[in-house]
C-alpha cells in the first residue's frame, strides 16, 4: 500500500504505541482519524503532526465501550476523508484481576475494550473500505496472546481472543473473495502506560512489574506496523511477534 494520501483510523492514539503509529503514518502522508478518550492528549498530538508539516488529523474523542461512539468515529472519518484504507485497532488495556479474586467490572472492561470494541471497529472499517481495492486492518495484540504471563491471565484471555478474531476474519475475507487484509502484531514489554493502568497507579507494584532490561520503544512497534502496511498486495503478514532481545518469554 502506498501510504501517501491513504486514510487511516487509529484507536488509542493518545499515547504509547498508538501515538507512535500515528506519527509514523503522518510522516508518510496519510490522512488520519485519531481517537481516544483523552481529548487534551489528542489535541496535543494533532498539533505535533501539523507543526511538522503533516495534514491536520481528524480528532474524535470517544469511549470505545460505547458502540455508538465507535460508529460515530467511522461516520466522521468517512465524512472528512471520503473513504477508508487502514484501521489500526490499537486501543486496549490490562487490569490486575485474577480468575480467583478479580472484580467483575475489571473483567468486563477488558472484554469490552480489548475484544468487543476491536470487533465492532473491524466491522465498521470493512463497511468503509473500497469494494474493489479493499483495505488493511492491523490489530495490535500482545505476546500475552501466545503465552500466559503471571498475574495477567484474564488479560491474556482477551488477547487470545484477538488472535482468534484475526484468523477468523482472515478466513471470512478469503471466503468472500475480498481483497482486504487483516494482520496482527503482538509486542512484548513496551515503554508505555500499561503497568500504571494494570496496577492502578500503585507505585510499588508498577516498579516491581517493570523489567530490569531495555524493553521495546513504541517506535519499534510502529516501524513493524509500517512494514506490514507497505507489504505488496499479494503478501499477507498475519502476525508479528516482537519483543526485546532480552525478554525471556
Amino acid at each position: 500500500m502506498n501510504l501517501e494520501g491513504s486514510s487511516a483510523v487509529v484507536t488509542g492514539a493518545s499515547s504509547g504505541i498508538g501515538e507512535a503509529i500515528a506519527l509514523e503514518l503522518a510522516s508518510r502522508g496519510a490522512r488520519l482519524t485519531l481517537t481516544a478518550r483523552r481529548e487534551d492528549r489528542l489535541d496535543e498530538l494533532g498539533g505535533r503532526i501539523t507543526s511538522t508539516g503533516g495534514e491536520a488529523p481528524l480528532l474524535v474523542a470517544a469511549d470505545l465501550r460505547k458502540a455508538e461512539d465507535i460508529t460515530r468515529i467511522f461516520e466522521e472519518s468517512r465524512a472528512r476523508w471520503g473513504g477508508l484504507d487502514i484501521l489500526i485497532n490499537n486501543a486496549g488495556l490490562g487490569r490486575k484481576a485474577g480468575f480467583h479474586d478479580g472484580a467483575t467490572e475489571d473483567w468486563r472492561e477488558m472484554l469490552e475494550v480489548n475484544v468487543l470494541a476491536l470487533t465492532v471497529a473491524c466491522r465498521e472499517a470493512l463497511g468503509c473500505f473500497d469494494g474493489e481495492r479493499g483495505g488493511h486492518i492491523v490489530n495490535v495484540s500482545s505476546m500475552a496472546g501466545h503465552r500466559i504471563p503471571p498475574r495477567g491471565g484474564f488479560y491474556a484471555a482477551t488477547k487470545f481472543a484477538v488472535r482468534a478474531i484475526t484468523e477468523c476474519l482472515r478466513q471470512e475475507l478469503r471466503a468472500l473473495g475480498s481483497p482486504s487484509r487483516v494482520s496482527e502484531i503482538s509486542p512484548g514489554f513496551v515503554t508505555t502506560e500499561f503497568h500504571e493502568v494494570f496496577y492502578r497507579g500503585d507505585a510499588e507494584q508498577v516498579a516491581a512489574g517493570r523489567p530490569d532490561y531495555r524493553v521495546l520503544d513504541p517506535r519499534d512497534v510502529a516501524a513493524s506496523v509500517i512494514h506490514i502496511l507497505e507489504a505488496p498486495d499479494h503478501v499477507a503478514i498475519h502476525d508479528v511477534l516482537i519483543r526485546s532481545n532480552e525478554q525471556e518469554s
